[in-house]
């Protein structure tokens, strides 16, 4: 009977510890659940909020700056409902992370605290890209106007490319800041870009062949050709006109002919005297 009293005794003992330990953690837990409900309620203010705040900054600017670069530099629907849940998130993280550390939770708050450590990372990554979203615009109004007498097809499509070259360099670096590796994105956009340059490039030369050929064979028949100078140049027989740039014209038995300069170099050419030098007068 001793032994029985002793046992139940040590069991109502633990249960009178255990309640005990529950009712001091409970302020802890109350408290938890409190800085949570505030938090979330911040959350779903600021994040209803922004929107307004973005249509009222919108109302502001097209006041103050109806006309000039700032006149495009508005705030989209889409910008800012992105920017009212990236707030939203942030709030319920920093949340958590107290309340967790609060109840006592080591484990949740310890991870918690990882994260919350990269949101001025993250807070300076979505600035930067921010920040080179209306540096694009401006440098895009500054090469093509959208209004005005310099509004041109080639200055538009100008201005787009830089609009879209200074968005792309903003967005790297808000990633590499942010600890997202860009190295594969980096590669890809140098790809991307230098495809159609070296494309380009390589029809120019190809293109600019011929050209360049034309301007050395007119250096050329500068040098052993004048006018009125018979000559015969591949095929073609007659009386040097004139020799322009690229072109030498001849005066053949068929009517004026254009000969590209650069036979000059590539076709047998063969320098004859003058039509009025060819037959001697009997003496």
């Amino acid at each position: 009977m001793p032994a029985e009293d002793s046992g139940s005794g040590a069991f109502i003992d633990g249960v009178m510890a255990q309640a005990r330990l529950g009712v001091d953690y409970l302020p802890n837990l109350v408290a938890a659940l409190a800085v949570l409900a505030v938090g979330w309620l911040l959350a779903r203010l600021v994040r209803s909020a922004v929107p307004r705040l973005a249509v009222a900054s919108n109302h502001l600017l097209d006041r103050a700056f109806p006309r000039g670069v700032l006149a495009a530099a508005r705030v989209s629907a889409l910008a800012a409902t992105l920017l009212g849940e990236a707030i939203y998130w942030v709030i319920v993280v920093i949340s958590l992370t107290i309340a967790a550390r609060m109840a006592g939770f080591s484990a949740i708050s310890v991870w918690l605290d990882r994260l919350t450590e990269n949101l001025p990372s993250f807070i300076a990554g979505v600035t930067i890209v921010v920040v080179g979203y209306f540096l694009s615009v401006y440098v895009r109004e500054q090469i093509a106007p959208q209004t005005g007498p310099g509004r041109r097809r080639r200055s538009l499509w100008l201005g787009r490319v830089a609009q879209g070259f200074v968005i792309a360099t903003a967005l790297i670096i808000g990633l590499d800041q942010i600890g997202i590796d860009v190295a594969l994105l980096v590669a890809l956009a140098v790809v991307a870009f230098a495809a159609p340059v070296i494309s380009l490039a390589l029809a120019f030369g190809l293109g600019a062949r011929r050209y360049a050929g034309n301007l050395i064979g007119a250096r050329t028949a500068r040098s052993h050709l004048s006018v009125g100078l018979r000559v015969r140049i591949g095929d073609v027989e007659g009386e040097v006109l004139e020799i322009m740039p690229t072109q030498i014209a001849l005066n053949t038995d068929a009517g004026k002919v254009l000969v590209p300069a650069g036979y000059m170099d590539e076709q047998l050419v063969t320098i004859m005297a003058p039509a009025r030098e060819q037959a001697s007068p009997d003496v």
